[in-house]
This record gives structure tokens, sequence and C-alpha cells, in this order.
């Protein structure tokens, strides 16, 4: 029976899962000689602020620049690594969102990312987190929260790094821009978290996503007849898209850090440009950039998952 529990959270959380409860474990093992708890609350509050992400993906096939483009330089590429706000590499305090707005998709921006866009000096809306915990009549703790960050995916940046060096003009030209909107519900096996505790949580959510593209040729001197300069559109897309989230947050008085798992699902919320408008000639594209041979589809997703680490402030 052990075995089996352990499969099941192999397969619906992966290694996360097993690495939380060793630590878990470990506290377990501090705590037995304690002998008072300390610090207990009714109720928690907890913003999480100053992030940094690594986006992943299911497997090879399941980057979404891959699945609309068909071009294998994108199968197995990288995703979106780095801060969301606050960029220590640049003056940027919002560098997704700038990256958007200097790559000309603010006239795309869905419903609520343009709302947020007329916040004064950002243009756009601080990547956070903010969690209420409750305790319930047993042992676990349950928590509601609302979550914003953001992802920007960039064709250069986004190719595989086992495929080896080709000129930019060999693929497509595509970059988007993504702003999740997530609400979920979680649970807290220990209870809610006392000062200085290890919280552990596990939940379900959903979240809105709006994303811009700006998708294209690059003047591709192989077929200078259909490709002499670069060509671009733009376009949106907006959907609901369900999601687990398992993570640890730990901290002081006050603050502390949160590390995060979500796993996004399967869900195609993202309208594929290349479906209806491949901007050359559909023949020309498909020997040339479409790799895989199939139809491109209308609708593609980002299957896989963010790893999310936080600063957080708990009151």
């Amino acid at each position: 029976m052990y075995m089996l529990f352990i499969n099941i959270l192999l397969k619906q959380f992966g290694l996360a899962v097993i690495i939380l409860l060793v630590l878990a474990s470990t506290v377990f093992a501090q705590e037995e000689d304690v002998t008072a708890p300390t610090g207990a609350r009714d109720s928690v509050w907890r913003i999480g602020f100053w992030e940094v992400l690594q986006q992943t993906f299911g497997d090879d096939e399941s980057h979404p620049f891959y699945k609309m483009t068909g071009t294998d330089r994108f199968r197995a590429g990288s995703g979106y690594f780095g801060p969301t706000f606050l960029d220590p590499g640049s003056s940027n305090l919002l560098p997704n969102v700038d990256y958007k707005n200097e790559d000309g998709h603010a006239g795309e921006d869905g419903t609520l990312t343009k709302l947020f866009s007329y916040i004064p000096l950002l243009k756009g809306l601080p990547t956070f987190s903010l969690e209420y915990i409750q305790p319930t009549d047993y042992v676990v703790g349950i928590g509601l929260s609302f979550a914003y960050t953001n992802i920007w995916l960039d064709d250069e940046q986004a190719r595989a790094a086992t495929m080896g060096a080709d000129p930019a003009y060999a693929t497509p030209l595509i970059r988007m821009a993504s702003h999740f909107y997530m609400f979920s519900a979680s649970i807290h096996p220990f209870g809610v978290p006392k000062t200085d505790d290890l919280d552990i949580f596990i939940g379900l959510g959903l979240s809105m996503v709006e994303s811009t593209l700006k998708s294209g040729i690059r003047d591709n001197p192989t077929i200078s007849e259909y490709a002499a300069t670069t060509q671009t559109q733009l376009s949106s897309s907006a959907g609901t898209l369900p999601f687990r989230r398992i993570g640890i947050a730990s901290g002081g008085d006050s603050f502390g850090f949160m590390l995060e798992f979500l796993f996004l699902g399967n869900s195609e919320i993202i309208d594929n440009p290349f479906a209806t408008n491949t901007i050359i000639d559909s023949t020309i594209y498909n020997s040339t950039y479409n790799d895989r041979g199939d139809a491109l589809p209308s609708k593609v997703g980002m299957s896989g998952g963010i790893t999310r680490v936080s600063w957080t402030y708990s009151f």
C-alpha cells in the first residue's frame, strides 16, 4: 500500500512531492524534541514578492513554439527563466512587461493586462501572490490564494541548445508575452504555520491567461523571392488553464521565502497565428520551416511546469 501511494504521488506531482516529504519528515523529527509550541496563530496572511521563475515543459514536443511552427529548432526548446520584478541585470522594474511593450504588443493586450497598464510609472502590475490561511476543526489548515505572474518567450532564446548553431533566419520569428492571473485553494496538512515553522502545502487552481504574440518570417536569403524583408503580424489570445500547486514556505516573525511548483494543464489556450497565416506561401513555408510535416494546429497549450521562488511577508 505504501509503494502504491508513492507511485500515485510520483505520477501526479513528480519528484517535487518526494523531496518535500523528505523535508517534512526531517522537520518533524526535529520537532519531537520541542516540549512546548510557540507563536501559534489563528490565521495567517502571506504576501509573496520579488520572484524568480523557471518554466519547463512536459516533453520535447510540448514547447508552444514547436507546436505553432513545426520547426525542429524549437523541439526541446527552453522556457522562461529569470526575475519578473526588478531585474538586477537591467534597469527594468517589470522586465517582461517592458519587453512586451518595446516589441509593440501593447495594442493587443487582454482586458486585465490593458487595465493594469494604466498604473502610473510602472505601466503594468508587479508580480505578487496573496494567500490567506485559516485553521479548521482538524489538524489541517485551508488556504485561498491569488497570484499574478508573467513570462516572456523569444524565439532566439527558446531554441534548443542541443540543435547547434544556425542563422536567425532559419526559424520563424515569434515572441510571446503571457500573463497569469491565478486563483487557487490549498491544504496545509500540518495546520496554520506558526512562527519559524516550515509550511508545506498542496492545492488546485485555475488561471486566466492572456497572451500576445508577434510572429512572422525574417528576411531569408534561401527563399529571397518570398522573404526579401522581415514580415510580422500581431495577435492575442485568452483562456483558462487549470493547474496543480505544491510547495514549501519558511520564515521568521515576518519575512521568509517560498518555493512552489505549478503543474500546468493541457488546455489549448493560445491561438496559433501560423495556422491561419504563414506570411509567405504555405507550401514554401512548410518546405522551409515545418520539419514536422503535419498541418499546424489552430490552438496550442503550454503544458509543463513553473517553478517559482519568492520572498514572503506574513502577518
